[in-house]
């Protein structure tokens, strides 16, 4: 049995994987720690943690900033697209912008040809007026394309954070089956009005 294969970013030449990066403005987040967060924005998150707001439920159970501050091995980037979409809620005036980031992460799995306990992750998050699913759908297609996966399904899915949601397939020659390659979604109301300026 095959086992591994290189990320489709390794086969890209230095030339091309710049084009990549500077054609999707990946960026390199500042680290924030949540103790340096504004304490009425730190409310707002236990608030809508615990009882709700902006239009969910919540998850009903007791939000602690001690909790939120813990070091752990992060198990997807999400967090970075929360501090990205926090930056973006501060600007006095809303511009649209196109944000992504590398970073690693870990994952308790059994390893095989499709998981690995630790990989990078790509996550992104592009911020405009009047955006649709078809828009969501072209961003990927063309992110994907450029790194030479043309042979793309998406399929709906479910998160927590975003609706509707979708899981991202591309078709790997080597293992003669669709291969799960990404997640994702529309933001929900309630994950950016939290942040403050919408």
């Amino acid at each position: 049995m095959d086992s591994g294969t290189l990320m489709p970013y390794s086969n890209l030449n230095n030339t091309q994987q710049e084009m990549l990066m500077t054609h999707f403005s990946f960026s390199d987040p500042e680290i924030t720690c949540a103790s340096k967060l504004p304490p009425d924005y730190l409310e707002r998150v236990k608030t809508t943690h615990e009882k709700g707001g902006y239009g969910s439920m919540g998850y009903n159970y007791d939000w602690k900033l001690s909790e939120a501050q813990k070091n752990i091995l992060r198990t997807h980037t999400t967090a970075v697209s929360a501090r990205m979409l926090y930056q973006l809620a501060q600007q006095k005036e809303f511009k649209p912008v196109k944000m992504f980031s590398i970073d690693r992460v870990f994952r308790n799995e059994t390893l095989d040809a499709t998981h690995l306990a630790e990989f990078h992750q790509i996550e992104g998050v592009v911020a405009d007026r009047n955006l649709t699913l078809g828009h969501l759908i072209g961003t990927l297609y063309a992110f994907f394309t450029k790194l030479g996966l043309k042979k793309l399904k998406f399929k709906p899915a479910y998160n927590p954070y975003t609706e509707p949601s979708m899981e991202i397939f591309s078709y790997h020659p080597g293992l003669k089956k669709w291969v799960e390659i990404g997640n994702s979604g529309m933001f929900r109301p309630e994950n950016v009005a939290a942040y403050g300026n919408t």
